[in-house]
This record gives structure tokens, sequence and C-alpha cells, in this order.
């Protein structure tokens, strides 16, 4: 699960801008990585701060 959860970060970083969760739940669909209710679950945050923090990193 981890490593799954370290892909998923790693894309968020990729992205040229911040996305919506619907909009990330499609590219996560279509690249098979974790769900942003997934992300939201195992970082214990929402994902619009999950996404701050870590593009902010």
């Amino acid at each position: 699960m981890k490593e799954e959860y370290l892909k998923a970060i790693q894309k968020i970083k990729e992205l040229k801008r911040s996305v919506t969760a619907k909009e990330w739940n499609k590219i996560a669909k279509d690249e098979a990585l974790l769900s942003s209710e997934s992300l939201k679950y195992i970082s214990q945050k929402d994902f619009l701060t999950l996404q701050k923090e870590v593009r902010a990193s």
C-alpha cells in the first residue's frame, strides 16, 4: 500500500497545476493510482490539503 501511496504522491508533484478531487480520480483511474478518497484515508487529510502540502515540498 505504501508503494501505491508514494506513486500517487509523485504524480501529484509532477502535475503542472492543482486539480480537483474529481479530476484526480480520472487521472488515478487512467494510470492505476489511488483515488482521492484512498489518499484522504491514508494521509488523514482532505485531498486539497494533501495536494497543497505535496506541491509545496
